[in-house]
Order: structure tokens, then sequence, then C-alpha cells
């Protein structure tokens, strides 16, 4: 009887070792997939910033040619304007006499 006891007892002890085993493989299989997957998220987050700089510049080029655009439009357009200037004389004369106000 003592002899089965030892067995089983033998049998436990193993099957104890073989549980921390295993969960010591699961740790370590865990520890490394985090690894990889912040390796990867951080790899992911990278391009992404990077495609992100590039359409930022591409539409503040966009949008200073734009401008510039409009900005010439404008002063071709004030330049093309008839001037009368002898209307403005007469408005900025008539300003000052009423005091500026």
């Amino acid at each position: 009887m003592s002899d089965m006891l030892e067995k089983l007892l033998g049998v436990e002890k193993n099957a104890a070792r073989l549980l921390a085993e295993a969960e010591a493989e699961a740790a370590r299989r865990k520890a490394s997939a985090r690894a990889e997957a912040q390796k990867r998220h951080a790899e992911l987050l990278k391009q992404k910033t990077q495609e992100a700089d590039t359409a930022v510049a591409e539409e503040k080029t966009r949008i200073a040619a734009e401008r510039e655009r409009l900005i010439a439009e404008y002063r071709d357009g004030l330049a093309r304007t008839p001037k009368d200037l002898e209307a403005f004389s007469r408005a900025a004369r008539a300003f000052i006499q009423k005091g500026g106000a």
C-alpha cells in the first residue's frame, strides 16, 4: 500500500512539475507576443506619423500656392480698377474739413 502511495506522490510531483513548466512556458510566450506586438505597434505608429507629416507638408504647399494665386488675382484686379484721383481728393478734403470724425 505504501508503495502505491509513493507512486501516487511521484505522479503528483511530476504533474506539479509539468504544470509549473507549462505555466513558465505560457508566461514566456505571452511576454514574447507582447514584445512583438509592441514592436509592430511602434513601427505602425512611426509609419502613420510619417504619412501624416507628408500629408501635412503637401497640404501646406497646396494652401501656400492657393494663397499666392488668390493674392495675385486680387492685386491684378486692383491694378485694373480705374482710379478716380479727383473723387478721392474731394472725399479726403471733406473728411479733413469735418475734423476726421
